[in-house]
Formats: structure tokens, C-alpha cells, sequence
């Protein structure tokens, strides 16, 4: 068919000058296939061939230009389409107008397919285009919606994907369009003559768009899609919801050393005045608080999370029942903002009856951070996953925590911020890690220059002035809405980055940087409670003493060798090996200290991740610096360690060549182990608790896990995980870990594994769920009928099905008879009448035809009557159907009522003999 077409046009001598020749094979490869939205007997094929848009500029501007057809898109209501180009170019069709467009535009020109005599002399007059050449029209979407009661619809929206110069931003235009539903034209029309004028001229008015919006991407801009409300009909265009972007997104070029950048404070920059800085917050802040009609971004799902949002590194968090509700609670969040993706149930099938031991797991918080300078939080809890086809699961597994999510740039964007770093510092940020208090629930945030910033759950106000001069209050910042973490203060050291980071759950952090420098913050205060430098040391390989800086803070409540009564103390590890042990004091007025005579220990050389850790020699637990050692420590005092024999503590020390296990931090070795080289090379190490025991685990570069036990190190068992391209394992005390596989290309985590190092009775409820998607039964949408190009009639409009050509008279008999209508007596052409010629006359005649007319009115009463009588009958059966219908509820209520008074009386009686003993 279209090769028959192409020879037409050939034959007229419009043939496309780069083929030269009909029914070549590029021109016959269909691009695309749609079905009327309205009729389904109409199936639109798409091969090619329209007017251009390439401007005056254009070479072929003289010669029948027969672009590429790109994108095909058709009107709500049926009568016209759009057709998109490679050049750019957009043009309307009426379906029943083939010999020319209605309308030819860009997205920034209309009719370019008529020629303006103003502007080809400007074209010719100045024949060097600047113009930057337009890209091809992508994709097309025409959505309808339900505003108004005409049944051609209310206003549309054209959705565009291409046209855009090069020069310009990527992103996705959506044209709003007025409502097609003109009225009857004045004068008839003319069948023959095709579509009337007055229809065209409404056609083409409702082209005109009366309001714009381009959704703006970072990256080029690679698909969209439209998410209905509830039709499917119309393409899944039909009253969208929501818009979803897929865009290019290059990675950011790797710095030469990201450990080693400069610090915020140190970079030799243009000097930023803070009045300007406040000046264009002020302004910022003006323009935020304008209303505005731009639309709501909607959260990912976290399997969407890819491009800028892509997640860089994570964590796995352990909390206790308590916090965990603390920290999930979202009865005050406002959910909208979420991209609602629902259908269906789903349930995990306990054959083996695992599902109640889930209830007995930990709380799992799984937290990430991304290249946007967010962090996000997903429970990996457990308890989710319980569930059964009688209750399906109710929340997604991970479920996201979008309230708990921390935006980085509305804390470096501050004033506070700007007036001490670089202009440029907020686009060269990097997390460089992220820590959570699991029980206090404050997460701090390390950036890769070195500064620090701490969020809190619950604001609990300070002072808009602090006295250390590394210390920036935040108490100004607002959490956004919708989010519940809030900034409370910075830490500018001006240090250089940061090598090590220690937070409590007892308000009390410590950071140390390249330089040597270490601070201990109160974080109640906040004050800083001390400074120091480390120690340097002389080396063969340099001329001049070099930091041996701090690799290793661990926060633990413990004795020491010298001094056995429990305190809060803070283990400082250098690379090297060598140790100090910070002892904090609290005063009779409240105020905390660090004690001036701080202890010698003696590590494990080049400390790895986990690798220093404190433990109770009897129970195995950790020591931590939470509300329970505080307790401990607040209690514990000189004359108690004398008079009873305190418990003692193990401090377990891991690094690159093996580890050991000391008593009270400073005290005698227990045993030391060396990993050997079988195994590989240990990359971080976890102290693992199962069953009332302890055990240390060292996880290699070779995919096993090395069990020793504690105290004495005895290699018990050596597992072998999974191989997988991951290159990164995050553990937690209970054997669960995580492993992130990195894109190879982007750089991005996209794909995580979440495993555990036992596996009795815990795989059962962590395989896919039975999902099905009959449960909810929902009412699906009739079909769209055609609808008139005019405005449909009174008649029409109470049928309720109308065609663009009307119905016939015999359809329309049919639709109001229906299928027991009666049958029609066919009417006698030449009836027999037998009289004497001589008394035929005029009046004979008029006789025998009333006699015909009075046989066929008796014959239609008698039909009538029949049709009544029916009717009646049909009535009367149902009443009696009714009756005895009532008649048997009463009967069955008479019996459920009989047999509970039975049931009553026998219970009665059964009491009674149990009380007599019989």
C-alpha cells in the first residue's frame, strides 16, 4: 500500500530526490504501530513523509522536503494526530483530510510549512545560519482527562520528547491544548467536499497552545513515560498522574587522589563577603516561598535509584526494638510525594515453618549514600517478611524510609557554610562516610574534606554562638518538608581530611585528621573538649620525621590495667600500631573533661575496618559507650574495684597481619594469630554473637570468612562465600552482611546481595513471594466509542453510542425495539375482490380500504396487548419469585434462632454436671 502511494507520488513528480525512485527499502520499514484510540477497526501504520522544518536555511527549501517520520501520536478524541519528524518538526492531520496538514510547527514556530516572504529575505539577506540545529521529535504523547462533560473532551496535553536546538537544556515539552467540541456550522455541508472548513478551523485553533513546561534533565534525555490514574485505554495516556524521566548520566571524572583533597578552608580562592552570600540567600529563600505551579517531583522507588541518585556506599545498622520504632515511625510524613506503583498481593509460603522465627530477628536499618549528596534509609528488618495468603505482605522489602533521607546541599548552600569554604566547594563535595548512634539516633556525616556535620531526629536548641572556633551552629536550618533529620552543627576543622571518625550514643564524638589533629567533641554542648597532634616518627624513607596520624577511634566503656574502675574511654590507634587511651571525667556540676594523663597501648600495626573493639570477658557482649554504660560508669568508682573483683574486659585489636586479644585495653595478651597468606588478604574483621557465644570473623579478599574464637584465637572454621564482582562487604554483629557489586562503567552500586553467614532455618522466607495480581477486583473502563466531530444530538447523546457518520434508521430501530419486538405484517399489493362489474364504483374502493387499515390497527392493539400481557406475566412471576424467597429468610432465621436457644440450653446444662462433679 505504501509502495502504491510512493509510485503516486512519483507519478505527480513529488519523489523524494535523495532515493530518486519509489518503494526503496528504507521507505517501506514500518517505525511504528498504533491502534484509534476509539475505533478498533482502524490501525494506523507509520512509515514516512511530511513537510520539514529545517528553516529558510535549508538547502532543499525550494523542493518537496519529505523528512523522516520519527513519532506518531493521535487526538483524545479521535479526529486528528500528530506526526513527528526528524527535523524537528511537528504536523496535525484531520482523519478525514489527506491532501494537507492542518498545522506545521516547532516548538518554537508555527506553520513552517508555509513559506513567510519577510523571512526568507532576512535568509537570503544574511545566509550564514546561527542557528543551532534542531534534534528529531523522539517520542509524542496526546493525554485527555476527565474535565469535561462533552464527550470529545475537555483540554489535552501533547507530551514531546526531541525538538530541541542543541544548544539548549535536554528535557521533555508538554503543551497544554484547548478542548476540541465546536459547534454546527451555519452552513451544511457538503459530503463530497470532505471535512467542512469550520471543523478545520476549530481543529487548528485547538493547536494552539495556551500554557508550556519542559521538563529539564541533567543528562540527555533518553525516554519518558506517562503513569495513568486508572484507565488503560487511549496508550496508558488517558488522565496521567505522573511522569517519569530516563536521562543519560555521565559519571564525574575521578580527582587524582580524593583521600588527599584539599580541605574546605584551606583553598586558595577568590574571598566570598558574607553580606553577598546573605544577600542571595535572602534572595533564595523570597523566591522559595513564592507560590508556584511547578510540578511535584516524586520519590524512586529505591530499584530506580540510578544516574545522580545512584548509590556510591552503604551501611548495615543494627537497632533494638525501641530506637528501631523511634527511627521507622512515619505517622506524621506526608506520603504524597511518593510514586505510587501498586497492584495486586504477594506472600511468602512458609513450607518449611520458618516465618515465626523471623519475629525473634534483629531490626536491620541498611543506610546509603549517593552521589547527589544524599543518604537514604531502607529497613532490612526481618519482621517485614512475615506474612500469608490470608495476610500478604503490606510494605516493600526493602522498604524505603524516605523521611530519614539527608540532603547535603541544603547545609553546604547555608550561609554559615558558604562564608567559610570556596565558591566552588558545594560542587566538589564528597561522603566520605556516614555513622549512626543506634541508640540515640544521631547520624553524622564525614565529608572527604575533612568537615563534619551532625543531624538529629529531635531538635533540642543551643546556642546561635560557639566558642570554639571548628565548631558552626545549624540550629537555623529548618528540616525540609515532608523529612524528619535536622541539621545541628558543623565541624570546619581546616585539618585536612578526615582519617578516622568515632560517634557515641552518650554525646560524644572524635575525628582525626592527616595533619596529626585530633578533636573530642561534646555534642551536648556542643563544646570541643580536646585537641591534640599525634606523635611523629623518623623513617628511612624520609628525610625528616613524618604523622603517624590516627587510623582507629573506638568508644567504649571499660578499666584499664592501671586503673580498673569502669569509665568512658576513647582508643586512639595510629597506623604504626601505637595506641593512647583517652579516660573522660565527669565533674559534680555535670561538665565532662579529658583527663591530662592519657595511657599507652599497644595495637595490631596498619588497624582494618572493625579492627578494634571491646568486649566482656565473661558474656562476649560489647562494651559500648551507650545509656547502659554510662550507667556503669557513672556507678563504678576507685573502692568498689578494690573491695570486689571487677569484671574484666578483652580489647580485641585486628589489623593487616593477624590480630590479638588484650586484657583490660593495657593489661597481659591472652593470644595473638597471624592470617596467613592462604587465605588472602583480610579487609575488615566483626565479632559475631550466636547463641549466648562470640566469635571474631575475618572476611578476605578471596571470598572467606575465617571464624576464631575469643579469647584465644583458635581457627574453628573457615566459610566460603558466594564469589560475586562485589568489592565491598558491610557486616553487622548477628553474621548478616551485604555486599554492593559496582557498575563497571558508572562507578555506581547497581546491585546489592544481602546474606548471612548461618543458614539454619532462615532461607525460607527471603524467597520470591507468590504474587498475584486478580485479588483487588477493580472496574476496568469501557472501551472509548467513536465520537462526532460536531455536537451530538439529544437522541444520540441518551443511546450513548454514536459513530462519526450517525446511525442508520434500521440500526437505530434495532437498538430501540430490541430482539422481541414484533414483526412487521407485510402490507398486501394486490388484494382479490370479487363484486359485480356493473356496482364497482368509487365508494367499493374506499371501502376496501378502510377495511385494510381498520385489520391492520386491530392487528397492532392485538400486538400491544400481547406485549402487555407478557410483561405483566414476567411481573407477576417475580413477585411470586420474591415472596417465596422471603419466605424461606424467614424460615432459616426461625431455625438459627431455634438452634441458639438449644445451644444455650445445652451449655447451661453441661455447666451445671461439671459443677455437681457428674
Amino acid at each position: 500500500m505504501w509502495r502504491l502511494y510512493e509510485e503516486k507520488m512519483l507519478a505527480r513528480g513529488n519523489s523524494d530526490s535523495s532515493s530518486g525512485s519509489a518503494g526503496s527499502v528504507e521507505s517501506q520499514l514500518p517505525l511504528d504501530l498504533m491502534v484509534h484510540p476509539r475505533d478498533l477497526n482502524l490501525l494506523f501504520v507509520v512509515y514516512g513523509g511530511a513537510p520539514g522544518g529545517t528553516g529558510y536555511h535549508s538547502q532543499d527549501i525550494l523542493t518537496h522536503r519529505k523528512p523522516s517520520v520519527t513519532a506518531f501520536a493521535i487526538h483524545p478524541s479521535g479526529h486528528f494526530f500528530a506526526v513527528g519528524h526528524a527535523d524537528g518538526s511537528i504536523a496535525f492531520w484531520a482523519m478525514e483530510d489527506e491532501d494537507k496538514p492542518l498545522l506545521v510547527r516547532t516548538l518554537d514556530e508555527d506553520d513552517i510549512h508555509l513559506v513567510d516572504a519577510n523571512k526568507l529575505d532576512e535568509a537570503l539577506s544574511a545566509p550564514k545560519n546561527t542557528d543551532a540545529p534542531r534534534e528529531p521529535i523522539f517520542k509524542l504523547s496526546w493525554s485527555g482527562f476527565p474535565n469535561s462533560t462533552d464527550p470529545r473532551g475537555g483540554e489535552t496535553v501533547l507530551t514531546i520528547l526531541g525538538g530541541l536546538r542543541n544548544d539548549e537544556p535536554p528535557g521533555v515539552t508538554a503543551y497544554l491544548l484547548p478542548a476540541f467540541n465546536p459547534g454546527e456550522p451555519r452552513s451544511p455541508s457538503d459530503p463530497s467536499a470532505g471535512l467542512h472548513p469550520f471543523f478545520k478551523a476549530a481543529m487548528r485553533k485547538s493547536l494552539v497552545p495556551t500554557n508550556a513546561y519542559t521538563y529539564f534533565t541533567k543528562g540527555i534525555t533518553q525516554d519518558f513515560l506517562l503513569v495513568p490514574r486508572g484507565s488503560p485505554h487511549f496508550s496508558g495516556t488517558w488522565d496521567p498522574v505522573s511522569i517519569i524521566l530516563m536521562s543519560e548520566y555521565a559519571a564525574p571524572p575521578p580527582t587524582a587522589n580524593n583521600e588527599t583533597a584539599a580541605p574546605s578552608g584551606s583553598v586558595d580562592t577568590e574571598v566570598v563577603s558574607p553580606i553577598d552570600v546573605l544577600t542571595d540567600e535572602l534572595a533564595n529563600t523570597l523566591e522559595f516561598m513564592q507560590v508556584t505551579d511547578d510540578p511535584q517531583q516524586l520519590r524512586l522507588p529505591p530499584s530506580s535509584w540510578n544516574g545522580p541518585s545512584g548509590i556510591v556506599s552503604g551501611q548495615l545498622v543494627v537497632l533494638e526494638r525501641d530506637a528501631y520504632e523511634i527511627f521507622v515511625d512515619d505517622r506524621d510524613v506526608d506520603h504524597t510525594a511518593e510514586l505510587r506503583l501498586h497492584g495486586g498481593v504477594a506472600w511468602v509460603e512458609d513450607f518449611q515453618g520458618e516465618m515465626k522465627l523471623m519475629k525473634l530477628q534483629p531490626h536491620r536499618i541498611f543506610m546509603t549514600h549517593h552521589s547527589d549528596l544524599t543518604i537514604r534509609f531502607q529497613d532490612l528488618s526481618a519482621q517485614l517478611l512475615v506474612s500469608s495468603d490470608a495476610s500478604p505482605l503490606q510494605r516493600s522489602y526493602p522498604n524505603p524510609l524516605p523521611a530519614l533521607t539527608i540532603d547535603m546541599k541544603c547545609v553546604l548552600g547555608d550561609p554559615a557554610i558558604a562564608t567559610r569554604t570556596s565558591p566552588t566547594f558545594i560542587d566538589q563535595a564528597h561522603i566520605a562516610s556516614m555513622h549512626l548512634a543506634s541508640e540515640s539516633l544521631e547520624c553524622a556525616v564525614v565529608l572527604k574534606t575533612g568537615d563534619v556535620v551532625l543531624y538529629r531526629l529531635i531538635h533540642a536548641g543551643g546556642p546561635h554562638e560557639l566558642k570554639d572556633e571548628e565548631l558552626v551552629t545549624l540550629h537555623h536550618i529548618l528540616a525540609a518538608p515532608g523529612y524528619r533529620f535536622r541539621p545541628e552543627f558543623a565541624i570546619m576543622a581546616k585539618m585536612g581530611p578526615a582519617t578516622a571518625f568515632a560517634i557515641s550514643d552518650i554525646g560524644f564524638m572524635a575525628v582525626a585528621y592527616t595533619s596529626g589533629t585530633l578533636l573530642i567533641v561534646n555534642m551536648r554542648g556542643p563544646t570541643v573538649l580536646f585537641r591534640g597532634l599525634s606523635e611523629t616518627k623518623s623513617s628511612f624513607l624520609h628525610r625528616k620525621d613524618h604523622v603517624d596520624p590516627v587510623v582507629s577511634l573506638t568508644w567504649t566503656v571499660s578499666g584499664t590495667a592501671a586503673d580498673a574502675t569502669y569509665r568512658v574511654l576513647l582508643i586512639a590507634t595510629n597506623d604504626g600500631g601505637s595506641s593512647t587511651i583517652y579516660s573522660l571525667a565527669r565533674s559534680q556540676t555535670g561538665t565532662w573533661t579529658v583527663k591530662d594523663s592519657a595511657e599507652p597501648a599497644e595495637a595490631i600495626s596498619h588497624p582494618i575496618s572493625g579492627g578494634s573493639l571491646v568486649i566482656d570477658a565473661r558474656s562476649g557482649a560489647r562494651c559500648r559507650a551507650n545509656r547502659h554504660g554510662l550507667a556503669t560508669a557513672l556507678a563504678s568508682s576507685p573502692e568498689d574495684a578494690m573491695i570486689r573483683d571487677v569484671r574484666k574486659t578483652i580489647w580485641v585489636s585486628a589489623g593487616a597481619k593477624g590480630a590479638k586479644c588484650v586484657v583490660n585495653i593495657t593489661g597481659e595478651r591472652v593470644e595473638r594469630v597471624d592470617w596467613g597468606s592462604k587465605a588472602g588478604k583480610v579487609e575488615r574483621v566483626e565479632i559475631v554473637h550466636k547463641n549466648s557465644a562470640a566469635v571474631l570473623v575475618a572476611f578476605t579478599d578471596r571470598r572467606q570468612a575465617l571464624i576464631y574464637s575469643l579469647p584465644f584465637l583458635e581457627l574453628l572454621h573457615t566459610v566460603q562465600i558466594e564469589r560475586s564482582p562485589s568489592e565491598s562487604i558491610m557486616t553487622d554483629s548477628t553474621g548478616d552482611y551485604i555486599e554492593l557489586v559496582r557498575h563497571p562503567t558508572s562507578g555506581l552500586i547497581s546491585r546489592a546481595i544481602y546474606g548471612t553467614l548461618f543458614n539454619i532455618r532462615r532461607s525460607g522466607p527471603y524467597e520470591p513471594p507468590t504474587v498475584t495480581f486478580t485479588h483487588e477486583k477493580r472496574i476496568m473502563p469501557p472501551q472509548p466509542q467513536p465520537v462526532s466531530v460536531g455536537p451530538t444530538s439529544y437522541i444520540a447523546s441518551w443511546i450513548g453510542y454514536i459513530t462519526s457518520q450517525g446511525m442508520t434508521g434500521e440500526q437505530m430501530d434495532v437498538l430501540l425495539a430490541g430482539p422481541d419486538r414484533p414483526v412487521a405484517q407485510p402490507t398486501p399489493k394486490d388484494r382479490v375482490i370479487v363484486q359485480d362489474a356493473s356496482t364497482a364504483s368509487g365508494s367499493t374502493a374506499y371501502d376496501a380500504y378502510s377495511a385494510q387499515a381498520q385489520g391492520m390497527a386491530a392487528s397492532a392493539a392485538t400486538t400491544a396487548s400481547n406485549l402487555y400481557s407478557r410483561l405483566g406475566a414476567a411481573l407477576a412471576e417475580r413477585t411470586e419469585n420474591l415472596g417465596q424467597l422471603q419466605e424461606s429468610f424467614d424460615s432459616l432465621e426461625q431455625g438459627s434462632k431455634k438452634m441458639l436457644s438449644q445451644s444455650k440450653s445445652m451449655a447451661a446444662q453441661q455447666t451445671a454436671k461439671r459443677w455437681f462433679g457428674l
